[in-house]
């Protein structure tokens, strides 16, 4: 009979924990990145989702209070996993035991990109295409919110952007325009004007009427023409940005730019009473108007702390701003706001200084 010393015996055993402990970690290594991918990919969309609309709604904030907008666009993000892993043996003479044990942190690598540069501003500054106006409108948008919301002119009509002051002459105006595009809105109920584009060399953009329409809607598309200061007896008008020296066959629509959009949307930010008496923004006077949410479909809130189930908050200059998670109509604007950002907005340059931090 062989004896086996329990020194050889301890080393022996000790080379079977090392072994299993090796396999539990390849074991590991093959099955954790199937497992991982659900997981990590709807944490990181959902992180990058809320962390867009905090920025979106920082700049609106900074916009209010006369502070510069700054954007940051997440490039790539790279998920890497460090295993830690432990084995122990211990006992004395005869007797031997021990332990494994595998464990992993995730150590995810978040690149940003800064929008900057003369193509970034001039997407800003630069009017909305109609083109995207149209696209959303099909899709469904609240006709009357998107337009009010990004049209700035039609024909002779204005839509008043929010200066420090509401005289009641802007509201006046500001009630026609509303006439202007409630009408239009009940025009598209009826089918009864349509818009496209003109053939081979032509890039213009008509709108047409029904040439035949009911009584019903010969009357809405007369009170339009009329509103508008348009030929009663044309019905296809070529789409201008032109403000002076139109002709009797144009119609003037001009839209917002991005930037634009985003300080009209900006007087709907709620600034708490200390920072009015500290003077962090201009006066304004507060003017009632009648169907606000129509004008000003975005309100924002203030508060001293953070608040409970809101849609997105923020904090700035000591206080937090936010949207209610029960205001539908702000959170209908807030997201109309962002996809024409996604619409308009370049992609990050290649060359830009990326910066790139370890988040674990």
């Amino acid at each position: 009979m062989r004896l086996i010393s329990p020194v050889n015996s301890l080393k022996r055993t000790k080379r079977h924990i090392i072994i299993i402990f090796a396999y539990l970690t390849l074991a590991a290594c093959s099955s954790l990145g199937t497992d991982r991918v659900l997981p990590d990919r709807f944490d990181y969309n959902q992180a990058i989702g809320q962390s867009s609309n905090q920025q979106m709604l920082l700049n609106l904030v900074r916009l209010r209070y006369r502070d510069v907008p700054v954007f940051l666009s997440v490039s790539s993000v790279l998920s890497q996993y460090v295993y830690l892993g432990s084995a122990n043996l211990g006992g004395s003479t005869g007797s031997v035991n021990g332990g494994v044990g595998v464990t992993y942190i995730d150590r995810p690598t978040i690149s940003y990109s800064p929008l900057s540069g003369e193509e970034f501003a001039q997407q800003l500054l630069t009017p909305i295409p109609s083109a995207s106006i149209f696209s959303l409108a099909q899709s469904g948008w609240p006709a009357g919110q998107l337009m009010m919301m990004s049209f700035e002119r039609l024909n002779h009509l204005s839509n008043t952007a929010f200066g420090p002051v509401l005289s009641q002459e802007q509201i006046k105006k500001m009630k026609k325009f509303e006439l202007a595009i409630k009408l239009i809105v009940a025009l598209g109920k009826h089918n009864a004007f349509d818009s496209y584009h003109g053939e081979g060399k032509d890039e213009n953009r008509y709108l047409v009427f029904d040439k035949n329409p009911t009584p019903e809607t010969r009357q809405l598309i007369d009170r339009f023409k009329k509103v508008l200061q348009l030929d009663p007896d044309i019905s296809i008008f070529r789409i201008t940005d032109r403000q002076i020296n139109r002709k009797p066959n144009e119609v003037t629509i001009k839209l917002r730019s991005l930037l634009t959009l985003m300080g009209f949307l900006s007087h709907g930010v709620e600034v708490p009473a200390e920072h009015k008496q500290e003077k962090f923004v201009e006066h304004t006077e507060v003017v009632e108007i009648d169907n606000n949410d129509f004008f000003i479909p975005l309100h924002i809130r203030s508060s001293a702390k953070e608040p409970d189930n809101a849609f997105v908050a923020i904090e700035y200059q000591d206080y937090w701003f936010y949207i209610e998670h029960s205001d539908h109509s702000s959170k209908q604007a807030f997201g109309l706001l962002t996809y024409l950002y996604m619409l308009q907005a370049p992609q990050a340059p290649g060359g830009v200084p990326i910066l790139t931090i370890p988040a674990g």
